[in-house]
């Protein structure tokens, strides 16, 4: 019905042009201008830094030792910074046409979802509480699957960014560590229990396209839900934060 009233008022336009030109442009306009769906895959490099509180209780036991830890640790004291990668694939909305010469503001944005599948790898550090009790964790390997919303918008020419939003979830698994009290003989146990938890992030990405091919660099945060507590231990995790810094390649279709 749309296009049979659209085709009468064009014809009407045509032989008393009743219409002012300028309606008339805006009219065909609309009916004219489409979308296309496009592919982009994407693989990305990071440094990875983590904080948060680690535990918010106060014992640690391992083995048959008791070892009390008299304050709270951080994920950022008891690991280094770390790295890791990410795969994605966006599938994005993207404008058939674009007005010749149009300045970046004047160009419709690019918009669509995604999905990113990541690895992490934070090394262990080594801490010590006020009594002198050192923690020495082994390697935090995690991983984590997103899937969200994503818009890319053109900065100047070939220069363009993009952010985006995901929800997931996080994998930890099982870590173990080495407690070294002041006096009396070490312990070592489970710190961290294999892991299934809620994540979110939130990336924004700056870049230069090459054809299909673009380089992307930026930053991004992570909220990941805590690990269980291991079988040794006592911990009372919070909140796991990282602050990712990026660099990758991707190719759209």
């Amino acid at each position: 019905m749309a296009v049979v009233l659209l085709s009468l008022l064009l014809r009407a336009a045509d032989d008393g042009d009743p219409l002012p030109r300028d309606l008339r442009w805006e009219v065909a306009q609309a009916e004219t201008e489409s979308f296309r769906l496009g592919l982009t895959l994407g693989a990305q490099g990071r440094a990875s830094l983590p904080f948060g509180a680690a535990d918010r209780g106060t014992i640690i036991a391992t083995g048959f030792n008791t070892i009390t830890i008299v304050n709270h640790l951080d994920y950022s004291e008891l690991f280094n910074p770390g790295w890791g990668f990410t795969l994605e694939a966006d599938v994005m909305l993207r404008p058939s046409n674009q007005p010749p010469g149009a300045l970046p503001s004047q160009q419709s944005p690019t918009l669509g979802g995604y999905a990113a599948f990541g690895w992490d790898w934070y090394g262990g550090s080594h801490t010590q509480d006020n009594a002198g009790t050192e923690v020495r964790p082994d390697t935090l390997r995690t991983s984590t699957i997103f899937v969200g919303i994503k818009g890319t918008g053109v900065v100047e020419g070939d220069f363009f960014g993009d952010l985006r939003f995901g929800l997931g979830a996080v994998h930890y698994d099982t870590l173990d560590a080495t407690f070294r009290p002041r006096t009396g003989p070490e312990g070592r146990g489970e710190l961290f229990a294999d892991t299934w938890a809620f994540a979110l992030e939130v990336r924004m990405h700056f870049g230069w396209h090459v054809g299909a091919v673009g380089v992307v660099f930026g930053l991004g945060g992570r909220l990941q839900a805590p690990p269980d507590r291991g079988a040794d231990s006592s911990l009372d995790p919070d909140a796991f934060y990282a602050l990712d810094f990026d660099v990758g390649l991707e190719l759209s279709f």
